[in-house]
């Protein structure tokens, strides 16, 4: 397929995914790297997995429904000019003895081949779609769908084992929950066989270090359930952390309301109200079972994982998967050219001021300097409100929750000193004010140096108590502000000379 690496924009393509409970379709443009930009998805819910037979084969009028709406998938994605359209089935066509019929239909009425993924595959292909935007190397995944639980073990960013239970939303549903609401022997049941079955697979707990990450319909409508219900400044699921404790309150509110006072819980999309009493008793289950203290949402998982293996063979590292979203970001808000300068310098600013320095402060630092005007062409004069609030909502893929607002913050504070990080809370707490506010001087120093000159030639060092700044035409330019910020951060004054002065480096 296309490329846009020679140069030119890729062609987008189009995948569309046959589950269980519905039929949903992607359609995203190639970035380069793994990246995707999403142009267009639509779902339709047919909850296939109840409408296999006593013979094993999928009814006439499913099989009519099913074939309609991915054709009408099919209709989307050549209208959006994908060049490829890939359709993949789940759990419910491996069960279906005339799945073959289906993908015939498919193939003679739309020329779309579709493939019915082995378990071990569907789930590698999830934790390609799921891992590539969230910080962590090593873990399991949980993809729950309504037909199948998937568990990866993930080493160094790649689905390591695998294992496929047959206990998705829709069977568990109606296996364990007869009663409306369920009464607490059937909760007690459904996590005792979830958990019973992943003992005897061997599905490992997490060792220190690592994650588990959550995909699929089900793990986003519980995070948004548990953050509407507090006040959280940041609206997307993709990188959430539900605490096992939180978990727990959802996953025991959901299976203690009848189904017509679920279909109204603030956060619950509605279609999901019938299943998502199971699906939460089981993610809990997964997460007693993994030791974990907390599930990590991922906002992508099998669609876009088919999609990235058409592009890429192997997950780059989180640190990288940053670095490439932040300066895509960069170029489509702000100021492309001085971005990546701008962040540059800042990152070497804050290695002269404090050398003990970790990654996590000198990432702050380098990306909200990259990013600190994303709110100009919003609105030039209220730009620092604005970036704060367009970075807090940002697609920025690798980065977790906390390192969003924590960037956020020091793009703000860069700007408006007095601005108080707390409004960010609880991704942003008083252990972190300092830290922010030093992230903030640096940026606001980088900025500043910027704009006077070309970031290359800027030279620095510490000497004497004062960080000394050299610039073409520098004595010009009485930086007292940034001087007493300096100060307060970092104990050191601010001397700005002439680039001709001999001692900087």
């Amino acid at each position: 397929m296309a490329d846009d690496a020679a140069g030119g924009r890729a062609d987008p393509l189009a995948v569309i995914d046959v589950g269980s409970n519905s039929v949903r379709l992607l359609i995203a443009r190639p970035l380069g790297g793994g990246r995707l930009e999403v142009l267009d998805d639509a779902s339709a819910t047919l909850r296939l997995a109840r409408e296999v037979d006593a013979r094993g084969r999928i009814g006439r009028k499913a099989f009519a429904r099913t074939l309609e709406a991915i054709g009408d998938h099919v209709r989307l994605a050549r209208r959006a000019g994908a060049s490829e359209v890939r359709a993949v089935g789940t759990a419910a066509l491996r069960d279906a003895a005339n799945a073959g019929d289906l993908a015939a239909a498919l193939r003679e009425r739309w020329g779309v081949a579709l493939e019915v993924l082995g378990g071990d595959e569907e789930a590698r292909l999830a934790a390609f779609g799921a891992v590539f935007g969230l910080p962590i190397e090593r873990g399991l995944l949980l993809d729950l769908g309504g037909g199948s639980l998937l568990i990866a073990r993930i080493e160094d960013r790649a689905a390591a084992e695998t294992w496929t239970f047959p206990l998705g939303t829709l069977r568990l549903t109606d296996r364990f929950l007869a009663s409306d609401p369920p009464s607490d022997g059937e909760a007690e049941a459904l996590r005792r066989h979830v958990r019973e079955r992943l003992a005897e697979a061997g599905v490992p707990a997490i060792g220190a270090g690592e994650a588990l990450a959550g995909a699929g319909g089900t793990v986003r409508n519980l995070a948004n359930v548990s953050r509407r219900a507090r006040r959280y400044p940041i609206s997307r699921l993709h990188g959430y952390a539900l605490s096992a404790r939180r978990l727990r309150r959802v996953a025991r509110r959901l299976a203690g309301l009848p189904l017509r006072e679920r279909r109204h819980v603030r956060g619950l999309n509605a279609a999901r109200a019938g299943i998502v009493a199971a699906g939460a008793l089981a993610v809990e289950a997964v997460a007693a079972h993994a030791r974990a203290r907390a599930v990590l949402v991922a906002g992508q998982g099998l669609r876009e994982g088919v999609a990235r293996a058409r592009l890429i063979e192997r997950l780059p590292p989180a640190a990288e998967v940053r670095r490439g979203s932040a300066a895509a970001f960069a170029a489509r808000f702000g100021h492309p050219g001085a971005a990546p300068a701008r962040a540059a310098l800042a990152r070497r600013l804050l290695a002269l001021l404090d050398p003990a320095a970790g990654e996590e402060a000198r990432e702050t630092a380098e990306y909200a300097a990259m990013l600190h005007d994303a709110g100009s062409p919003v609105d030039f004069y209220r730009r620092a409100g604005a970036t704060t609030a367009i970075l807090l909502d940002a697609d920025l893929s690798g980065f977790s929750q906390a390192q969003i607002a924590r960037i956020a913050a020091a793009a703000r504070i860069a700007r408006r000193p007095g601005w108080e990080p707390r409004a960010l809370r609880p991704l942003v707490g008083a252990g972190d004010e300092a830290a922010l506010r030093r992230a903030g001087a640096v940026v606001a120093l980088a900025e500043e140096l910027r704009r006077r000159a070309d970031p290359g030639a800027v030279r620095a060092s510490i000497a004497g108590g004062e960080l000394r700044v050299a610039l073409p035409g520098g004595d010009g330019w009485a930086a007292r502000d940034l001087g007493e910020r300096l100060r307060a951060a970092f104990g050191v004054g601010l001397r700005v000379e002439d680039a001709s002065w001999p001692g900087a480096s």
